[in-house]
């Protein structure tokens, strides 16, 4: 009777790619999207001889920090069941204000603090309008996107304000290894998202709420907290954003992003999260960012006219959608 026990445990204890997949702690949906990233990088390594080369890698992926940026705080939101379009409006108004204080000779670090002060007050609105008025988020960040875009386009009077200086070069086009630190900072902030996500009390509230908010609110969960500060997480992470943008671009840009909401919320939809919340690893939200960067990169490289990537993309954002509603999945 013992052997056959012995037999099992030994098959469990048995090297291999789904054992290394589950110390790792990644789910199916996640090997899945990881499967398709490569599958994308060997087409476009095959159709471009351009795609593998690290000055290509390094680039598209420092071009994508910003996106990947926001895509990790509106993770948190979405795990949530909440949603926050105006993300990129919180970087132009956040970065609007930066630039226009640093123009008149306000010290670069002070104006970088005020000005992710304000993208977290914008997330304190969002927030508050959502958890504790009890607004629908979609309408919310609607509203609240015209209100900061109409703000941004305001206080920089409809055009690009210029900025330069030692900070800002350091961080827009510095590298450590070869490496940019744009994408250093994006990684950090999914490091900082995953240990929060995984390992605090708060990261299990975030995923309580989302999953079962009856549930959560019975067994003690101030239910409108959660809301709350997931939205002010999403805001807080366009401000960081902001910073990388203006580092990159030397400028800040009111009508930046206005073409790029949807990039956002596809990235984190492609990283296997649940539209009705309470599921999803940061990690796929990281996979998913750089499917979007591939995907746009080697469409760019092989010469896709600029209307067939739109559709291309529209096409993608189905497809995620459609598998997440096969998984059970929808928003709520």
């Amino acid at each position: 009777m013992d052997e056959p026990r012995k037999s099992a445990a030994g098959a469990l204890k048995k090297p291999g790619l789904p054992g290394f997949m589950h110390k790792l702690n990644f789910s199916g949906e996640i090997v899945s999207i990881l499967i398709a990233l490569i599958i994308l990088c060997a087409f476009f390594s095959l159709t471009s001889p351009y795609f593998l080369t690290i000055k290509n890698i390094l680039n598209f992926t420092m071009n994508t920090s910003i996106l990947g940026i926001m895509a990790a705080g509106l993770f948190v939101a979405m795990v949530i069941g909440e949603i926050d379009v105006s993300q990129y409006s919180i970087l132009a108004l956040s970065t609007a204000i930066m630039v226009v204080f640093i123009r008149r000779g306000m010290n670069s670090g002070l104006a970088i603090a005020i000005a992710v002060g304000v993208a977290l007050a914008c997330g304190v609105i969002n927030g508050f309008t959502v958890a504790f008025l009890r607004i629908n988020p979609i309408i919310t960040t609607l509203g609240t996107m015209m209100i900061y875009r109409g703000f941004a386009f305001k206080i920089t009077e409809s055009k690009a304000l210029g900025v330069t200086g030692d900070f800002f070069s350091a961080v827009g086009s510095g590298r450590i290894l070869g490496i940019p630190v744009s994408v250093y900072i994006m990684l950090g902030v999914y490091l900082l998202v995953h240990v929060i996500m995984a390992y605090t009390a708060h990261g299990k509230r975030v995923y309580a709420v989302g999953g079962n908010p009856e549930a959560s609110f019975i067994s003690g969960i101030d239910l409108r907290m959660v809301r709350f500060w997931g939205l002010v997480t999403s805001s807080g992470t366009a401000g960081l954003a902001g910073l990388v943008f203006v580092s990159q671009v030397g400028a800040a840009v009111p009508m930046v992003g206005q073409g790029g909401l949807m990039d956002v919320i596809t990235a984190v939809i492609l990283g296997g999260i649940s539209l009705s919340g309470g599921k999803g690893k940061v990690v796929g939200t990281l996979i998913g960012v750089l499917i979007l960067a591939v995907l746009s990169n080697g469409m760019v490289l092989i010469s896709v006219q600029s209307y067939y990537q739109v559709i291309v993309k529209g096409g993608v954002i189905l497809l995620a959608v459609f598998v997440d509603s096969l998984r059970g999945g929808g928003f709520k």
